[in-house]
């Protein structure tokens, strides 16, 4: 956690830093990012970023679980709870898509835990990351099992993960080279990635989970 000093300074400061931090370890990774270089960066001095946090390592993690909270807050803050699974399923998809291509530094940050020389990081990140949507997408598919609206022979725990894991691949999709031509090439898809052309790939990969979901 930051130091009471971080919450002290106005917020457009903390903002800075935080936005210039997020960019600068998703463009350098955790081991080559350097705290001078941020301090420039966010027209701070050096010494001013360790008033703020203990270590390099606390202000990263500060920073991705700020980038999982906003995301969260982006994907889930306008969703119905009441809506039935394929309409949440469908919300999540697109919501998720414009958070990531407005802030492709939190997708690249959650991509990197699973790097080379960052089990550390893992071991403290990723559970916290995981479970939130393991849980809501498990409870979702159950409540609306018991409503008919799901098969009754679908087993929850692959169902969910199913759901996430193409959520994973789709978004690390708009910002990694590699995913982006691996869609590409099974999609069959030219050009770039706009909204026109993104609307009918969600539409897609939703029309498949519901099938997949939906009661014969």
């Amino acid at each position: 956690m930051p130091k009471q000093t971080f919450f002290k300074i106005p917020e457009d400061k903390r903002e800075r830093l935080l936005r210039e931090a997020a960019g600068l370890f998703a463009e350098r990774g955790y081991n080559q990012t350097d705290m001078a270089q941020l301090a420039r960066r966010a027209g701070i001095a050096k010494g001013s970023i360790y008033n703020y946090f203990e270590s390099k390592e606390d202000l990263y993690l500060y920073v991705c679980r700020d980038g999982m909270q906003r995301s969260r807050e982006a994907i889930y803050g306008r969703m119905d709870p009441e809506w039935d699974v394929y309409r949440q399923i469908e919300h999540i998809f697109k919501e998720g898509a414009r958070f990531v291509q407005s802030h492709p530094e939190y997708l690249i940050l959650y991509a990197n835990i699973s790097s080379a020389g960052m089990s550390r990081f893992s071991e403290l990140m990723s559970l916290e990351v995981e479970k939130y949507t393991a849980d809501y997408l498990k409870r979702l598919i159950r409540r609306d099992m018991q409503r008919g609206l799901v098969r009754d022979d679908v087993d929850v725990h692959f169902a969910a993960f199913m759901v996430n894991s193409l959520y994973i691949i789709f978004m690390a999709s708009l910002v990694s080279s590699h995913f982006k031509i691996r869609l590409r090439e099974y999609l069959e898809i030219e050009g770039d990635f706009t909204d026109a052309t993104l609307a009918p790939l969600i539409q897609g990969i939703t029309d498949t989970i519901n099938n997949l979901l939906k009661p014969a």
